[in-house]
């Protein structure tokens, strides 16, 4: 090999080991900064879940206060713009009954819950727009596809009726008003602090005869068997007192008087009013109304009937532990 050759060969195996020690420094680099903070991730979360924080923090709530005004999640601001940030919990925080304040404990626990209704809710609407377009290219003569027909025949299952009928797929694909569902489960749960809130993410009470599926009330009278639903996620609860009253037959007068509603006042829907219809919710009958309308009526929950949930968290990007993506499904 000639010495000019030589040289050519050594500067392109120079430049070649620069290049992989340059790329080898840079993901050493990567991999040190990550490990730097291994409980923490800089990425932007349009959608998250807070899970499991009372594992690792001393003090669960407060540490959930922090997270909730670091996003810019207030109140205040719901009830002037209607925007609720995507964030999830998964569990109820284990010490949120040791906050002194009543009006505290409420703010918490209206902040957690809130998010879950409006998803559950977002789903059902996705669901429900589908199933009207499908209602409309019927009246119109048009022939269903397959994917028209299956979504039909899953929808039908999952509300349980036996075979597919837009009509009252209409009346049971529907949404549940927040004023509603906050009140029931304000009520159900004591506000988030129960044994069947922190223990099985239930916060509607809703009974089962399945013994593996719930949690054994300490003071079930004698001669009875049932328990009350257990859930592994917070949302996983709410999904099912949605589906609950959308397809028991003790709730048809809530899904009627419902159907009604979306025929007029602009397809407002009222939680003060369906509260009435639901008698059969609770043993207590109508006490058990007078109790969720007194509490909508004073925590001025049907503000939050014009809720959604917004597509972006203020304060981006944002550093969260435990945090995990999770879908809307």
């Amino acid at each position: 090999m000639s010495i000019s050759k030589y040289f050519s060969f050594f500067r392109v195996l120079t430049f070649e080991a620069g290049a992989l020690l340059c790329t080898g420094f840079c993901v050493f680099a990567l991999y040190a900064l990550v490990l730097s903070e291994p409980t923490s991730a800089n990425i932007k979360f349009e959608r998250f879940t807070i899970k499991s924080i009372g594992q690792n923090v001393k003090e669960p709530t407060d540490y959930l206060k922090k997270v909730f005004d670091r996003i810019g999640y207030k109140l205040d601001a719901v009830r002037s713009h209607r925007q609720v940030p995507r964030v999830f919990l998964a569990n109820v925080p284990k010490d949120l009954a040791n906050l002194r304040e009543p009006a505290e404990r409420k703010n918490v626990f209206i902040m957690m819950t809130l998010p879950l209704v409006l998803n559950v809710n977002e789903i059902i609407q996705q669901d429900r727009a589908h199933l009207k377009r499908i209602s409309v290219k019927k009246f119109a003569g048009k022939p269903l596809t397959v994917i028209d027909k299956n979504f039909l025949e899953n929808l039908s299952k999952t509300y349980e009726l036996k075979r597919p009928n837009i009509r009252e797929l209409l009346k049971r694909v529907d949404i549940i008003p927040p004023s509603l569902a906050l009140a029931q489960s304000a009520e159900e749960s004591g506000w988030g602090t129960s044994r069947f809130a922190s223990e099985g993410n239930a916060l509607f009470g809703q009974r089962t005869w399945r013994t593996a599926d719930g949690l054994v009330p300490k003071q079930r009278e004698e001669g009875k068997n049932f328990r009350v639903r257990a859930f592994s996620h917070l949302l996983d609860g709410v999904k099912a007192y949605a589906l609950n009253l959308n397809t028991s037959p003790f709730y048809n007068t809530f899904r009627e008087m419902r159907s009604a509603m979306r025929k007029s006042n602009k397809g407002k829907i009222d939680g003060m009013r369906l509260a009435e219809t639901l008698f059969r919710y609770s043993e207590r009958g109508l006490d058990y109304i007078v109790t969720i309308k007194k509490i909508i009526r004073v925590n001025n929950f049907t503000n939050f009937d014009e809720a959604q949930l917004s597509n972006k968290i203020k304060n981006q990007p944002i550093s969260v532990r435990n945090v995990d993506a999770r879908p809307d499904a």
